[in-house]
């Protein structure tokens, strides 16, 4: 059977999968025709952006018993409501203060079922800082909610080049498989983004993503004994930045990741997983 982890660990985990790429990501961008433009998260001073970041995950494992698939599955769900302050802006990077508002949780999981009023309030009310670099990279000052805060920002942080790139032009970030249950240990997520186009006499740049990851060594999963195979996955996603504000305002990412899993107890039978995650990001601020 098939146990969604508490909400709240859900969502940091799959917000880690879904591109988030620490500071020591490598990016290298391949000019295409046309006027080169910067693509940079600089908000201004004294904004104030509004965030709603929803996100879905579908998990399901498979085990063989008896010559027969015995398949069970869970799904779970989040709405988040904030509000992020730019406190300062150098040329280096920004401070912002983010407020969790408002949090909705729901799951499948009755084991989780327990924990999802402790989930919420862990989250509403919370204050996080940060230092936002221009490539989108999130880092904690200090944080109530942890890692979490940063997907506040940007569903997808460090996504952005380091350079200047025309339209079609193209940018590639690897990074280590974050430390999830979902995909512990040794791997690489490689993602390819894509400068689509700038509308707006050049305000709005819509970016698109596609990538994958894989692990092909054993690594625990928990303290349980349990362990997780070779890990495969496939990513895609959109996002728009608003050049003019210095901000995404929209980001959507579509993540589907399989796995096998075994334990002390049955070692020959293995658990089939596969988890799809789907974030949904929009930012709303003075213009």
């Amino acid at each position: 059977m098939v146990r969604c982890r508490p909400c709240l660990t859900a969502l940091a985990a799959a917000a880690a999968l879904a591109i988030v790429a620490p500071a020591a990501a490598r990016a290298q961008a391949v000019a295409a025709k046309g006027s080169p433009v910067a693509l940079e998260v600089r908000p201004h001073a004294g904004d104030t952006v509004s965030v709603r970041l929803e996100q879905r995950v579908e998990m399901t494992g498979t085990r063989r018993i008896a010559g027969r698939d015995s398949t069970a599955r869970v799904t779970s769900s989040m709405v988040m409501f904030a509000r992020t302050i730019v406190e300062s802006v150098t040329a280096e990077h920004s401070i912002v203060a983010t407020h969790v508002d408002s949090v909705q949780l729901e799951t499948s999981d009755d084991h989780a079922q327990a924990m999802r009023a402790d989930a919420i309030r862990a989250l509403t009310g919370t204050t996080s800082r940060l230092r936002i670099l221009p490539d989108g990279t999130g880092q904690n000052i200090d944080s109530a909610a942890g890692a979490l805060s940063s997907n506040l920002v940007a569903v997808m942080p460090a996504t952005l080049p380091g350079n200047a790139v025309a339209v079609g032009g193209k940018w590639t970030r690897t990074m280590p498989i974050p430390a999830t249950n979902a995909a512990r240990g040794a791997g690489e997520v490689r993602a390819t983004f894509r400068l689509d186009s700038l509308t707006a006499g050049g305000r709005y740049a819509w970016i698109s993503m596609k990538g994958s990851m894989r692990r092909d060594k054993r690594a625990p999963v928990g303290g349980s004994g349990e362990s997780a195979g070779e890990v495969s996955g496939l990513l895609a996603g959109v996002m728009t930045l608003d050049r003019r504000r210095g901000w995404i305002i929209t980001a959507l990412t579509d993540m589907t990741v399989h796995s096998t899993v075994t334990t002390p107890g049955a070692p020959s039978v293995p658990l089939h997983v596969t988890v799809r995650v789907i974030q949904k990001m929009h930012a709303d601020g003075d213009d």
